[in-house]
């Protein structure tokens, strides 16, 4: 879990400092709620795990999965929400089965979700839908299936691979901010809209 609050952490001095903006106009919400979701998060994880059976779930990792479920219907045209919430649950079951190769092949590393599955999880959600909420949204998703299908057959804990959902998540938040960095500061220096502005606007998942 340690990982995933130094993530949330890094985050959160993104859209402090700004960087985060672009992927906040994307979901419609100041900086103030972004931050205060993010510290909430980090805070409501210290307290102990809740156990219902063989469920076991820490409160802030639940309010962050079920406010990514959520705000996938805020705000938005139905069809780039059905969209964007279909792309992760393919990317999480093309994880899974990744993983369930990686068993049968005997590769230990793979057979279970983790870092490498984040990073390109995040990449492919940022390059498919090009933008800021949706790229997010479906990553968390995605890491959400695949780090449950994983543990059939056990215990099933919603902190198993928190860590790897905000990799994933803060790859697709990360790589889009500078992606919108990027495309400032070319249209500043040029004056005029740039090839890769029309390139990146060409096709991405809008509201």
């Amino acid at each position: 879990m340690l990982i995933s609050m130094i993530i949330l952490g890094v985050l959160g001095l993104m859209v402090i400092v700004g960087l985060g903006r672009p992927i906040l106009k994307d979901f419609r919400v100041n900086w103030i709620a972004a931050l205060a979701f993010f510290a909430l998060v980090i805070g409501l994880n210290f307290i102990p795990l809740i156990t219902i059976g063989n469920f076991t779930f820490s409160v802030g990792t639940a309010l962050f999965y079920l406010t990514a479920f959520v705000m996938f219907f805020v705000y938005g045209k139905f069809s780039t929400q059905m969209t964007a919430m279909a792309l992760g649950l393919i990317l999480g079951g093309l994880i899974y089965a990744a993983t369930r190769l990686s068993l049968l092949g005997g590769n230990a590393f793979f057979a279970n979700t983790n870092y490498v599955y984040a990073l390109v999880l995040g990449t492919i959600t940022f390059l498919v839908t090009r933008n800021g909420k949706y790229s997010f949204l479906s990553a968390a998703i995605a890491m959400l299936l695949a780090n449950l299908l994983v543990q059939i057959g056990s215990p099933i804990g919603l902190n198993y691979g928190f860590d790897w959902t905000l990799v994933a998540c803060g790859t697709a938040f990360t790589m889009y901010a500078l992606a919108r960095l990027a495309i400032d500061v070319m249209e500043k220096r040029t004056g005029r809209k740039s090839k890769l502005a029309h390139m990146f606007e060409a096709d991405r998942l809008e509201d």
